[in-house]
């Protein structure tokens, strides 16, 4: 009797351990992220409009089964996004309405008109961040442009909330949305060996082999991802979930998931997550959705913007690397690569946007001078919201719909 009991509570405690682990066990096609160092992202500015959160939490209803596909990605984001906007909390409103950086997320700066707010992943059945800006001269009458904005390895949704980036955006009329992409050091999807699954890097293909950047005078010093700075060389990407996110602040992100591979595919999750969130809660004007990233997303935004390519007017990569297939999806939507001249590894994109447009896409490349991997991001602002003003989605590339094709 005493063994059939014994016997009754193994097993019951058995089927409580399999029901805990549930919902962070996922199967994924992912190939093994490969080690690299890259440079950490630093913070930029954005504002916000801010939402009312909802006392009844709702499902999120994205899965991450069997690897990412776009059409299944994006029409499960649009399908939740209005349960997902339902469970958004606003962790830290605007406290002011003209420039200051009194906040951080993580250890990074954050602009007093940004937003900072949570919502419900229940991927993981976590609460992930997201900030939000929201220019001056946007009205809910009219239609406004919105920038998705990816960090660099070690970043966070806040990397894009600094001063110099919501002076830009509130200059332009923008929206501003800065995603977390579920860990510091999660790429958006993408893996270093190129875009995910079955794409190879390398110099020609899909961008040249990366080093770590040298530390600059434009970029403090940060919780660190290279020796000497606070990591094992050859950190993983996704290795270090709820990572510090800059500069020796508190842990940012999601921690329940630790698989690599997992992680870039929840990143990936995320990303989508927030951005149909946003087009929800905002009067988004169809026309004038962009995407731009710094390092690892920059690369990021390579991937995501060749995934979902019908949904952007035009992307912009920061001191980043990969490149998108000339003759793939990306083909017709204008890139913009940057970095500046004291960074040896944002200037290979040079290279990069050299082939592309010997190849026939429109590419645009621009050397700022003075600046190094981490004074980019702001310093890029400038040129980069000149770029999207100038491109609009044209008449001839399609229209992008909730449910995008893979």
């Amino acid at each position: 009797m005493k063994a059939g009991t014994e016997m009754n509570r193994a097993t019951n405690h058995k089927r409580t351990s399999e029901q805990n682990s549930y919902l962070s066990t996922m199967k994924t096609n992912h190939s093994t992220i490969a080690r690299i160092g890259l440079a950490i992202a630093l913070t930029l500015p954005f504002t916000v409009a801010q939402a009312q959160p909802s006392p009844t939490r709702q499902p999120t209803a994205v899965a991450a089964t069997g690897g990412t596909n776009a059409k299944t990605v994006a029409s499960r984001a649009a399908a939740a996004a209005k349960s997902n906007l339902a469970t958004s909390k606003v962790t830290s409103p605007p406290v002011a309405k003209i420039a200051g950086q009194s906040r951080r997320t993580g250890g990074d700066p954050v602009d007093d008109r940004v937003e900072l707010r949570t919502y419900h992943f229940t991927n993981t059945d976590e609460d992930l961040p997201y900030a939000v800006f929201v220019s001056s001269k946007v009205t809910k009458n009219k239609k406004a442009p919105l920038v998705l904005a990816l960090h660099g390895f070690g970043g966070n949704h806040g990397t894009f909330m600094r001063t110099g980036c919501v002076d830009e955006a509130d200059k332009n009329g923008y929206i501003m949305v800065g995603v977390m992409g579920y860990s510091p050091s999660a790429p958006f999807g993408a893996t270093m060996s190129g875009f995910g699954p079955g794409r190879r890097g390398g110099p020609g293909t899909n961008g040249p082999a990366m080093t770590p950047p040298t530390q600059g005078t434009n970029q403090p010093a940060r919780g660190g991802i290279f020796p000497g700075r606070g990591a094992a060389p050859g950190a993983a990407f996704g290795a270090a979930p709820g990572g510090r996110g800059g500069r020796g602040g508190p842990p940012v992100g999601g921690t329940k998931e630790t698989d690599p591979a997992k992680i870039s595919e929840l990143s990936e999750i995320d990303t989508m997550n927030v951005l149909y969130m946003a087009l929800k809660e905002f009067n988004v004007d169809k026309k004038r959705i962009y995407l731009m990233g710094h390092s690892m997303g920059g690369m990021g935004a390579m991937y995501i913007g060749e995934k979902y390519a019908p949904m952007w007017a035009s992307v912009a990569c920061l001191a980043g690397f990969g490149s998108p297939d000339p003759k793939g999806k990306l083909k017709d939507t204008p890139l913009y690569f940057t970095a500046g001249s004291n960074d040896s590894m944002g200037m290979r994109g040079s290279a990069v946007a050299e082939q592309l447009k010997a190849a026939g896409m429109d590419c645009t490349w621009k050397e700022v001078p003075g600046l190094d991997h981490g004074g980019i991001i702001a310093g890029a602002m400038p040129d980069v919201f000149k770029f999207f003003n100038e491109h609009p989605k044209s008449a001839a590339k399609k229209q992008n719909k909730p449910a995008a094709k893979n």
